[in-house]
């Protein structure tokens, strides 16, 4: 099993826990907050990543850090470390993300643009997102003057390049292959 499908595994089942218990929205920080804690922390990763720190240092360890955590965030982490797991965390938290915006109908959105643009570009784009998909637009706004102008869409899978440099590299493709004959008429 890859680990990305290890992560969703772990993500499926704390969220499907947390939704039972009505906890959703605690049980995302705590787990965020754990994840933070690590990246934050050079010392408590060096801790719990250490093949070297036996097993019952490292849950002493975790045990502190989550403290108060929410039951089903600290009880996840432990599980994790105990399989050896705990390296697959942020993706787990990732993907615990991705169920919660799912369960809101949130749709993220990345929208990349060759210059900055305004609210009511913004405005736009998410007006438009939500009619084609009815759920709640997410969006992340990028700029890259390499694409020359328009924009490029990613909702989930679905990547939408209406962008100036994808036109101009279809047009040269197509003057590649067309078959142009010079001559006198």
């Amino acid at each position: 099993m890859s680990d990305a499908a290890i992560a969703r595994a772990y993500a499926t089942a704390l969220f499907e826990a947390a939704d039972a218990a009505g906890t959703v929205e605690r049980t995302g920080a705590d787990l965020r907050a754990f994840v933070q804690a690590l990246a934050d922390s050079p010392a408590l990763a060096g801790v719990v990543f250490n093949p070297q720190v036996e097993p019952s240092a490292k849950a002493r360890v975790v045990r502190e850090v989550m403290g108060s955590a929410d039951r089903l965030a600290a009880g996840v982490v432990g599980v994790m470390l105990g399989k050896g797991r705990l390296t697959l965390v942020a993706d787990v938290a990732d993907q615990y993300e991705r169920f919660v915006a799912q369960a809101e109908h949130v749709v993220e959105v990345q929208v990349t643009t060759a210059v900055p643009v305004d609210d009511g570009v913004e405005r736009l784009i998410s007006d438009r997102v939500r009619r084609s998909t009815g759920g709640e637009p997410r969006l992340t706004m990028r700029v890259d003057p390499d694409i020359l102008g328009g924009l490029v869409l990613r909702v989930d899978d679905l990547l939408v390049d209406g962008s100036l440099r994808s036109r101009l590299q279809q047009l040269d493709g197509r003057l590649r292959t067309a078959d142009v004959r010079g001559g006198n008429t």
